[in-house]
């Protein structure tokens, strides 16, 4: 598929489709080492196919996140004061949310959208997601480039990677388990103000 191929697997990278980056960099950083791809040339897709692949989620965020958890989160267990909550922690703290969101799994596929939705403030959100991804990238594509083996580095990232992921999720499920524990008590405690 070539450099458009590239650029199109690390854009869907950076949206909500599960393309794992540790087989495509580590792959085209290997390409770079024989001779098919420049190292250069993929290092530059890989930071400017990231923006893309953010800006792309953060739009969605912005365009229709809000609106439909304004209108429809009550089905889910969101109010308006925990979507107010994200925008304000987003003006507080979106910057450095950004940048380690990108090393995380999971995270990295979706932490644009909450951006979008909060109304990030675009030059931060880009440049954060620019550092954040080509540091990821350019480690990955380089140890491909460097080893050579890129098969071997990926199946070990890979197991590396699930592991956060799996870590992640428990957090995940305990603030969510966490969430609708206070929301019951607060649904008892506005059902029952004399107890």
């Amino acid at each position: 598929m070539g450099y458009p191929g590239l650029f199109v697997l690390i854009m869907l990278e950076s949206t909500l489709v599960p393309i794992p980056s540790e087989l495509v960099m580590p792959f085209a950083g290997y390409l770079a080492h024989t001779g098919e791809f420049s190292l250069p040339v993929i290092l530059v897709i890989n930071s400017v196919a990231a923006l893309v692949g953010s800006g792309l989620c953060y739009w969605i965020g912005m365009a229709g996140g809000k609106p439909l958890l304004v209108k429809y989160g009550k089905f889910i267990g969101v109010r308006r004061k925990d979507i107010d909550r994200t925008e304000a922690y987003f003006s507080r703290h979106g910057k450095a949310t950004i940048l380690i969101g990108r090393f995380l799994p999971v995270v990295r596929h979706i932490i644009s959208i909450p951006a979008g939705i909060a109304r990030m403030p675009l030059p931060g959100f880009f440049l954060q997601t620019f550092i954040g991804a080509t540091i990821w990238g350019s480690v990955l594509i380089f140890i491909g480039y460097e080893l050579g083996n890129w098969a071997t580095i990926a199946e070990k990232l890979k197991h590396v990677d699930l592991l956060i992921g799996v870590a992640i999720l428990a957090v995940l499920l305990a603030l969510g388990l966490r969430f609708v524990l206070r929301r019951r008590r607060e649904q008892g405690a506005g059902e029952n103000p004399s107890d």
